[in-house]
């Protein structure tokens, strides 16, 4: 029940802090976390927490699916592991053009998405001559936790960041005690902390490299044949 406690924790620490009872707010104290995590969904909606895949399979000579996962946000990529390809991703206006005019039949090489977040429904072109098994790489929305079921959601912040929803919940605490100037003030730390959260989680990747000077890019004894290895590394034989 992993899910539960730390669940119980984030209540039971916006509790502590507003000077409440937490099972006299439970449901509240709940419905709070869970607008903490729409806030940061929507600024956020790219969040590695929100990243997550699934296979689906495509039947032969069906060309529309309209059942994306249940908490489908956005795509990020579409592959065919099989045929090692992944697919390109057009906009409705360009698939509808090239569609109308292209020999349908075979393994797929584009797609596009018609609607929004789980209600849409993608399509894919050629339309699959076989079945074939293709993975979605994509973010899903926020799921909603509930207050007594580790079955009905989880919490998708790291660990390391459960002070987010405790200070939402404080926040949201003092406003509905009229402390409202006490609301404001961790309310700005809400806003730092999540900002600070977002750059984190950003800049995974830490290793910096050297990019070369005009000096060096002009200099004659300079290979170009591979331009990014060129601009990060510079020519290795000098």
């Amino acid at each position: 029940m992993a899910i539960v406690s730390a669940l119980n924790g984030i209540r039971e620490e916006i509790a502590v802090r507003i000077a409440e009872v937490e099972t006299d707010n439970t449901d509240q104290y709940t419905n709070w976390v869970n607008l903490c995590f729409r806030d940061v969904e929507l600024d956020f909606p790219d969040a590695p927490f929100f990243h997550t895949s699934a296979d689906r399979t495509l039947s032969a000579g069906t060309r529309i699916y309209t059942n994306l996962p249940t908490t489908f946000s956005k795509m990020h990529s579409i592959t065919h592991p099989a045929g090692r390809t992944k697919l390109e991703f057009v906009s409705p206006e360009e698939f509808d053009i090239i569609t109308a005019s292209a020999t349908e039949g075979g393994n797929p090489t584009i797609y596009t998405l018609r609607g929004a977040l789980n209600n849409a429904r993608i399509e894919f072109f050629p339309v699959p001559g076989s079945a074939i098994t293709v993975h979605y790489d994509y973010f899903k929305q926020a799921e909603t936790v509930s207050a007594g079921s580790a079955t009905s959601g989880q919490i998708d912040l790291p660990f390391k960041y459960y002070e987010l929803p405790i200070l939402y919940g404080e926040m949201m605490g003092l406003r509905r005690q009229g402390r409202r100037a006490e609301a404001d003030t961790v309310e700005l730390k809400y806003q730092q902390y999540k900002s600070k959260m977002m750059n984190d989680l950003r800049e995974q990747a830490i290793q910096i490299k050297r990019i070369k000077s005009i000096r060096e890019f002009q200099a004659a004894n300079r290979s170009f044949d591979d331009p990014v290895v060129n601009v990060y590394w510079g020519n290795r034989n000098l």
